[in-house]
């Protein structure tokens, strides 16, 4: 077993590609090695800084065992004429795998007699494979725009200015870029700006920190955080810490000093999201909120060096936030001075999609799903008219056109500092949410619908149009606004039907939507609903079952879900889920037209012959006296446990009852009491679609 060290030195690379070019580089290679064979330890792992992209495989194979083989040449018909003297074909064979003819074999096949050798072939070492499979993972990286340096003919994403690859303690040479692979590395650029050894690849990490280089990302990350929240504790404040802004700034420093700034308190009365963004997007800096969650005038910066005065660092830190923040405020004191109604006539210049119209367009249609949905979620139509008529007006504004995560949040300030009503401001503010997963939903029942709506049209729109997500291209965010759908009208509790409210969205178009689009929405729909279903633990027959039953919405769908994955666990389970299976199938293979009516007694006692089919008629009527109230109540765990007094009975009346009776009257009645076993037991969900646990 050996250990493998491989980097790739170069200048800064793009903070936001660094993690996914080591990553892909390491999975490039690792693909090869496999393929091949060859095997490593669980640690193995890459690594990524701004100057360097790296990785180490652990306790790897160094050399593959040698394998035999087999080797068929001609028919031995071909290879030797009739006094057996061998031909050019036999010759020829016996040159290629370096023998005389005499030492050739021969093999039985069913197309006859064939020469054959056994050949030997060394199993390849890791010193060997290992070059190409560099050069190859890294002609594979995902760069867009490579660059060329000096007068060469090679490039990359940034210009490489050293190599190292070592077996152990041992340089394996590999030529790429110009360059031939060393032991060296290059230290830190202002503390250890010169190279070091690195003795043994499971020396990297170590080496490196001795010369001022956080290499592990890991480690960096972890460090990072701890310093911003410890400089954000000094004034008793919370740094917000998000995971992309974290990784970016751990992308751009290999030695990582937390700096804590400060700036002036004026700029406070900018809504914080604004000077947020500011920050986060322009200079890379935490911010500092109060332990209530009001922000507060400091920020934590991450500076490369560990400088001899961070008095004049935190000056700088401190110089070029403050025009960002001034810029902020100059965007928000302008846009207040202009009515967002101001911009409703500029939306009718705003192109959304050259077949959907303009933004204005999208408004109105969006105002007119807001009518439909208005008797179900209560909120004033009033209300609703405004806030359609402004809801793309801050697309308009300075401070969206700086700040484009703002849109929807500015429009929704402006709202209130201009004097609109709670219920449109807070409409405009949410109409994005939620934007990811664990995002809050709009509070309100006037923005939630707004959400909904806006996200709806853009779905049903884009698929008329002929654009729909193909493979990982979604230009239009359709799952994340259909998985957004979902989840307003899930966790919020409305009970709007999902495939009405998909048709009120063609039928707002315009233009008439051949109907294969609307299934093709449809099933896109149903798809993300499953997904978010699936990626939260719940297994797909139980989707599928609850989807068999057609709900009217989506409410109703989580409750039947939730009531399922509870029954799967019961005890009687499984006896259900096989009676409803072969009442289906017996059913099913039948020819005879049967009355099929849950709820109304056509079962003839009197052409009972044993005694469970009595017990399974008497359990039958105890079941359906209550069923239909629950299930009209949609409370479907108490359905569940109601006919789960059937587990019994129907154990009893498939071990004694043969179905398919000579006597066809008797049949006919012991198929239409499976009739109602297969209706009752799948009340709730489809039991035929379940898995038995």
């Amino acid at each position: 077993m050996a250990d493998i060290l491989f980097e790739l030195g170069c200048e800064e690379l793009p903070p936001k590609a660094l993690y996914g070019l080591a990553e892909a580089l390491f999975t490039g290679v690792t693909k090869q090695l496999q393929a091949e064979g060859f095997e490593y330890a669980a640690d193995s792992r890459w690594f990524a800084s701004p100057r360097r992209l790296a990785f180490q495989l652990n306790d790897i194979t160094e050399q593959l065992a040698d394998k035999q083989t087999e080797k068929r040449g001609p028919a031995v018909a071909a290879a030797f004429d009739e006094a057996g003297h061998a031909k050019p074909a036999a010759m020829g064979f016996a040159r290629s795998v370096g023998v005389e003819v005499s030492e050739l074999t021969r093999i039985a096949t069913d197309k006859g007699e064939y020469l054959a050798y056994t050949v030997l072939e060394k199993g390849p070492s890791i010193k060997t494979v290992l070059p190409a499979m560099i050069a190859q993972s890294i002609k594979q990286l995902p760069i867009p725009k490579p660059m060329r340096w000096g007068s060469n003919d090679y490039s990359f994403i940034r210009p490489v200015h050293w190599m190292v690859l070592l077996k152990d303690s041992e340089v394996i040479p590999l030529e790429l870029f110009g360059l031939t692979t060393t032991n060296q590395s290059l230290g830190h650029r202002f503390h250890h700006n010169e190279f070091i050894t690195i003795a043994h690849a499971r020396d990297y990490v170590s080496a490196l920190q001795d010369a001022h280089i956080m290499v592990d990302q890991v480690a960096r990350e972890a460090l990072i955080k701890q310093q911003v929240q410890t400089a954000a504790e000094r004034v008793n404040g919370v740094a917000q810490i998000s995971q992309s802004l974290l990784s970016e700034v751990s992308s751009i420093v290999e030695k990582p000093v937390a700096m804590l700034g400060e700036f002036n308190e004026d700029f406070l009365a900018v809504p914080k999201e604004a000077l947020i963004s500011s920050m986060e997007k322009h200079q890379k800096y935490f911010s500092v909120e109060s332990k209530n969650g009001e922000l507060m005038p400091y920020f934590v910066a991450l500076a490369n060096i560990d400088s001899k005065n961070p008095a004049a660092v935190k000056k700088g830190f401190e110089k070029v936030i403050t025009p960002r923040l001034a810029d902020a405020r100059f965007f928000w004191e302008k846009d207040q001075a202009r009515p967002l109604a101001d911009n409703i006539p500029l939306l009718e210049k705003m192109v959304f999609e050259k077949t959907l119209g303009t933004l204005a367009d999208k408004c109105q249609r969006v105002k007119k799903l807001l009518h439909w949905m208005q008797p179900q979620l209560g909120y004033q139509l009033a209300d609703a008219d405004r806030a359609a008529d402004l809801l793309k007006t801050d697309l308009m504004s300075d401070m969206v056109d700086e700040f484009p995560d703002l849109q929807g949040l500015m429009g929704g300030y402006y709202a209130t500092a201009q004097g609109e009503s709670d219920e449109v401001a807070q409409a405009i503010r949410d109409q994005y949410l939620p934007k990811f997963v664990g995002d809050d939903l709009p509070a309100t029942a006037l923005g939630q619908a707004v959400a909904i709506a806006d996200k709806v049209d853009t779905l049903c729109g884009i698929f008329a149009v002929g654009k729909k997500p193909s493979g990982s291209k979604d230009p239009f965010a359709l799952r994340r606004a259909t998985l957004s759908i979902i989840n307003i009208l899930k966790d919020k509790k409305i009970t709007i039907g999902y495939q009405d409210l998909l048709q009120q969205a063609f039928a707002g178009l315009g233009f008439v939507v051949d109907s294969e689009i609307k299934i093709d929405v449809d099933n896109f729909f149903l798809d993300r609903l499953k997904n978010q279903y699936q990626s939260t633990g719940i297994s797909h027959d139980v989707v599928a079952a609850v989807s068999a039953m057609n709900p009217v919405d989506l409410v109703d769908f989580d409750a039947r879900v939730k009531a399922t994955v509870a029954f799967k666990a019961q005890p009687f389970a499984k006896s259900l889920i096989e009676a409803n299976k072969r009442s289906t199938n017996i059913i099913n293979k039948s020819n005879k037209d049967l009355p099929v009516d849950i709820y109304t007694n056509q079962v003839n006692p009197a052409l009972f012959e044993v005694s469970a089919e009595n017990e399974l008629f008497q359990s039958l009527n105890a079941v359906n006296n209550g069923i239909k109230d629950l299930i009209d109540g949609h409370q479907y765990e108490q359905a569940y446990e109601s006919i789960s007094a059937l587990a019994s009975p129907l154990d009893h009346y498939f071990e004694e009852v043969m179905v398919n009776a000579d006597d066809e009257q008797i049949k006919i009645n012991r198929l239409t009491q499976l009739t109602q076993v297969a209706a009752l037991t799948g009340c709730v969900a489809d039991l035929s679609e379940l898995v038995k646990s």
